[in-house]
């Protein structure tokens, strides 16, 4: 086919654009410095007052000289390119859990609400100009697409096409199953795509609604995959659309028990190939082609994402990157490594779509980019990212960005030439700034920039020689308004992260130490008094599912335990499995000599147990940290 069209220069919508290739040409090159926040910091770098967490997976997008952030029960919010300053907030109706779509051709804006109803508001002041509902509900992220005429969007067991002036419908097409991921579209077989509740995969021909495919492409069954299971999920991903090759891109959520399967995960692509066909219950990339559903060739991609106590999520989605030249591949999280088991084997990594772009390398094969998060220059293979904390991933040029829980990571691609790629001599990269949610390594700054070693409060990692933090002395601060996994987004020449816990930051090119004191010169800063815990009111013991109202406070919560997980860096203790959503006892690995080392055969499921300690928040889930065994009791089940 002919090549595509050339990509917006603005991220206008989720993923950048109606094929979710969350790639931009748009290039914004260091030095980097701040330029403002919002939702974040006050003057002082503490949390700002009516702070609020965001729903996951949003992502800031622009137009019209505003940047767009869906906030869920508070509608969307437009803030100012320039200063960050709120222009408006409009909430048409329910909440908006989905990142919103802008249209330059009309100056409007596309927001669909859990309420099952697509909003057109007017850009410019947030009003309401029209609404198109489909008597369907959903709390999902599922953000519209925008593509030629017409907007896409998923809702219920149906996916919509409207006019995108008129709203009117032109035609509505039914999965037959729930619709668990926004539509990609290609304009090159004017087909769009979406995955369902049951793990088909449904390409809609534009033209008229009409089903072009069907196809199941995994053997596993629909389900919550949980620690060790059969079931796959297709829930917060999406299509991802290679545009060149004519393939959508299906990524799914698989248990954690993948991590073990091969451990490490190997790194030969032939190893990883061979693995992957005879298990293909493991393959969690799909590759199918947009004519017909077909496999054109396995992708050596393995699960992982941010998660513990036998809990993993979607993960990583794949960016897709056109060169200049024509030539097309993807850029993402992969695995494999010689020194580390299956939790700590990822890197970031490109995959082949054809044979001939890399010789020797073939269609689904993946090459190896060094990154080293501390900025150290470690020799390679000591540079990793965690499997169990694989960030999410975008792209700008040859700059490539991972989203993780607590930081941003970055680097610049330097020589991915033919001879570079495998786990020997890996893409090499430069060194470019990072963020981190806290940080008091370098004192503070109106700039927040550190000009040293960049240390994470609370969770003491370092990320990057130079980089800059959100907060300042707020260790923790995102596990409060924990909404998943960060973004990184690109436009109009300023880089957009959001974190975990809801804050947008603005960076432009620029010196990025403006208004940090010279060494020797920095304004002491009057340490913070640490509080008196807080007085404790209420029954002296509470069940664990009440323990979110509480937060703040020492209790003794009770319940029966339902799993005892060990992942080699803390023992969890949870009253629902998974945990997500419940209070979770942590043991950190730093306290195991107090339970004799091995704290996980102390406690057994089955035993109910009351647990003394200030509840606290750990990823979006109230938590309590056990230091010494005199703060949990067996009640039952000794």
């Amino acid at each position: 086919t002919s090549p595509p069209p050339g990509a917006p220069t603005e991220w206008t919508q989720f993923a950048h654009d109606a094929q979710h290739t969350s790639y931009t040409d748009q290039v914004v090159p260091t030095p980097w410095r701040w330029k403002w926040a919002w939702n974040g910091p006050d003057p002082n770098g503490a949390v700002s007052p009516g702070k609020f967490g965001l729903p996951r997976n949003v992502q800031p997008i622009t137009g019209g000289g505003r940047v767009y952030i869906a906030a869920g029960s508070r509608g969307v919010f437009a803030l100012s390119e320039a200063t960050g300053a709120v222009l408006w907030n409009s909430n048409p109706g329910g909440a908006i859990n989905s990142t919103p779509a802008y249209d330059s051709q009309t100056g409007t804006l596309f927001v669909l609400s859990s309420n099952g109803t697509l909003y057109k508001l007017n850009a410019s002041t947030g009003n309401t100009l029209g609404q198109f509902p489909t008597g369907s509900a959903s709390t999902l992220p599922l953000p519209p697409a925008l593509g030629g005429d017409r907007v896409f969007f998923s809702m219920g067991t149906s996916v919509y096409a409207l006019n995108k002036v008129t709203l009117q419908q032109l035609w509505a097409y039914n999965a037959g199953s729930p619709v668990h991921t926004p539509p990609a579209y290609s304009p090159s077989r004017n087909r769009v795509v979406v995955a369902s509740q049951d793990l088909y995969v449904h390409a809609i021909n534009n033209s008229d609604g009409s089903r072009a495919w069907r196809v199941k492409p995994t053997p596993r069954q629909p389900g919550d995959p949980g620690s060790n299971s059969n079931y796959a999920e297709v829930l917060n991903g999406w299509p991802v659309i290679a545009e060149v090759h004519g393939y959508v891109l299906i990524k799914l959520r698989l248990d954690w028990r993948t991590l073990w399967t091969w451990s490490p995960w190997p790194t030969d692509n032939a190893t990883m190939r061979a693995n992957l066909q005879s298990r293909p219950d493991q393959q969690a990339l799909f590759a199918l082609d947009l004519d017909d559903g077909s496999i054109p060739f396995i992708a050596n991609i393995g699960h992982g994402g941010w998660g513990d106590g036998g809990y993993l999520p979607m993960g990583p989605q794949p960016v897709v990157k056109r060169f200049a030249d024509g030539t097309e591949v993807v850029y993402t999280v992969i695995r494999g490594h010689t020194l580390y088991d299956g939790r700590w084997d990822s890197s970031f990594g490109e995959m082949l779509l054809d044979d001939t772009t890399i010789p020797s390398f073939q269609a689904g094969y993946v090459r190896f980019i060094y990154f080293d998060a501390t900025g150290a220059n470690r020799p390679w293979p000591t540079p990793f990212l965690l499997t169990d904390e694989q960030p999410y991933v975008s792209m700008a040029g040859d700059y490539l960005f991972g989203a993780h829980w607590v930081a941003g990571h970055a680097t610049r691609i330097v020589d991915r030439s033919a001879s570079r790629g495998s786990f020997t001599n890996p893409i090499t990269t430069a060194t470019t700034p990072q963020i981190v949610n806290s940080s008091t390594s370098c004192g503070f700054s109106p700039s927040h920039y550190c000009p040293t070693q960049l240390t994470q409060d609370g969770d003491p990692r370092v990320f990057g020689p130079t980089g800059f933090y959100i907060y300042y002395n707020q260790p923790g601060v995102y596990d409060q308004y924990w909404s998943g996994y960060a973004a990184w987004v690109v436009s109009n020449n300023t880089i957009y992260f959001l974190s975990t816990d809801g804050a947008v930051v603005a960076l432009e090119q620029g010196n990025p130490g403006e208004g940090y004191p010279p060494p020797g010169q920095v304004t002491p800063i009057t340490p913070r008094v640490a509080a008196q815990e807080p007085v404790s009111f209420g029954p002296a013991v509470i069940p664990f599912d009440q323990a979110r109202a509480y937060a703040g406070q020492v209790k003794t919560v009770e319940g029966v335990i339902a799993e005892v997980f060990n992942n080699g860096k803390a023992v969890y203790l949870g009253f629902q499995k998974p945990h997500r959503g419940a209070l979770v006892v942590r043991i950190l690995r730093k306290d195991w000599d107090s339970f004799g080392g091995l704290p996980d055969k102390l406690y057994q499921v089955g035993q109910v147990i009351q647990v003394t300690g200030k509840i606290e928040w750990y990823q979006g889930d109230p938590v309590i940290y056990v230091h010494h065994p005199s703060q949990i009791r067996i009640t039952l089940g000794r």
